[in-house]
């Protein structure tokens, strides 16, 4: 019965670091069905070719984080396969068998529900948000196009690291002369959708704006420069 304790701290770990993993890509900006996927998929190996993974590849800290998950991803399920086998070796019987498989399979359902899906486990994750944001504000391009409209315009996620030049700025005076509209601001407290023009710009926000590729270059390819 020992192996299938095991099995299940394994288990737990890899829950856990593919939550944080995911958790992580999100911060950089990607949406949190795609981060959770691309998490799972680089722990477990699979490595599904998609255009999120090309938006994975373009960015540093994305490839960062990806780069750790396969790693312990390959360690974790070399551990996994290990127990799992170790578990029914010494099993006699077909009672004991079908016992332990059914606690191996209740035990992942409630980890999966515990580590994955509970708000408890998301709760636990926002305290980790301004480290991680600090780490990948670093290394975070100055904005990244996630949906292009047509022509020109396209929807693009700006990050404002502590050297943009519109930290303590208003929306106002950054829109003021250029052809974008913000429709949401990603605070540390929480989203903040179309917001006012009277709202200040903070280190760490993410901002959603919907403009030309000229007019994002021009508001912050300059910090992006002296960074």
């Amino acid at each position: 019965m020992g192996y299938v304790g095991v099995l299940l701290v394994a288990i737990l770990v890899s829950f856990v670091i593919v939550r944080i993993g995911a958790f992580a890509l999100h911060l950089t900006g990607m949406e949190p069905g795609v981060a959770t996927f691309q998490a799972l998929s680089a722990f477990s190996g699979t490595g599904f070719t998609t255009r999120e993974s090309e938006r994975v590849v373009a960015h540093r800290s994305r490839r960062r984080i990806i780069s750790i998950l396969i790693i312990l991803g390959n360690a974790g399920l070399v551990t996994i396969v290990a127990t799992l086998v170790a578990s029914f070796t010494q099993v006699s019987g077909y009672s004991w068998f079908f016992i332990r498989l059914a606690m191996i399979v209740v035990g992942i359902f409630l980890l999966y529900q515990v580590i994955i899906r509970s708000t408890l486990a998301g709760s636990l994750l926002e305290r980790l948000r301004r480290p991680l944001m600090k780490r990948i504000m670093v290394e975070a391009p100055p904005f990244e196009e996630i949906l292009h409209i047509g022509g020109r315009w396209s929807v693009n996620l700006a990050m404002i690291r502590a050297d943009s030049k519109h930290v303590g700025r208003s929306l106002a005076e950054v829109s003021a002369a250029t052809d974008i509209e913000v429709l949401g601001i990603d605070k540390v407290s929480g989203f903040v959708s179309r917001p006012g023009g009277d709202e200040k710009i903070e280190i760490g926000d993410r901002l959603l704006i919907y403009g030309t590729a000229e007019s994002m270059r021009d508001l912050f390819m300059d910090s992006a420069n002296r960074g």
